[in-house]
């Protein structure tokens, strides 16, 4: 049976990178994920196993960040030791300028990590399954998107009527799932698997 598409959201991750998302019948969602040269990521799920709205997150690579800054003492100091002439200019001067770019490309490297995620969990297990970008400038579709899907996770549990453990029994088949296709991996697996036996203990 052909499912129908409800939403559509399209986001450009860095200049190789896509995020899709697609909702099918107010029930499925359908990820498809590639950043930079990492290979596509490609799975669905059934959205009654996302907990009922995402949470925001900030990431940035903080390494570019540190080395930036670690770069930046060198050219202050460089540039301290050719005030007080302390050392040849002729010496120092290619130092600095080669420590001054050195600063700009890790500055520029940090920010082009960064990034600001709506970040949709599994209800029981809190295991991050879904991953939005918030700075993007299509403002409205993505507003428009996360309602939809909240909706959708609101309005699927309800009409269903499934009880706690039916929901943890589903989120624990749809990890399996996520397994299987390497979207997980076996530690998170095993860890979300304990976390749900033990709640419904």
């Amino acid at each position: 049976m052909a499912k129908t598409l409800i939403a559509r959201l399209h986001q450009t991750d860095g200049p190789k990178g896509i995020r899709l998302f697609e909702v099918f019948d107010h029930r499925f969602l359908r990820v498809r994920q590639t950043t930079g040269r990492s290979p596509l990521r490609d799975y669905a799920m059934d959205i009654s196993i996302l907990s009922p709205s995402g949470r925001p997150e900030h990431r940035a690579q903080h390494h570019w960040l540190w080395l930036a800054v670690a770069a930046a003492v060198l050219v202050l100091t460089s540039v301290t030791a050719l005030f007080l002439e302390l050392a040849n200019p002729l010496t120092l001067l290619p130092l600095t300028g080669m420590l001054l770019a050195i600063t700009i490309i890790c500055l520029t490297e940090f920010l082009r990590s960064r990034r600001h995620l709506l970040v949709f969990d599994s209800r029981y297990a809190t295991v991050p399954l879904v991953e939005l970008l918030i700075n993007q400038p299509e403002r409205d579709s993505y507003a428009a998107f996360v309602a939809g899907l909240d909706a959708d996770i609101a309005n699927l549990l309800r009409d269903k009527a499934l009880s706690p453990t039916d929901l943890r029994a589903g989120e624990l088949r749809s990890l399996r799932k996520l397994l299987e296709q390497q979207i997980i991996d076996n530690a998170t697996y095993q860890t979300a698997k304990q976390r749900l036996l033990a709640q419904a203990g």
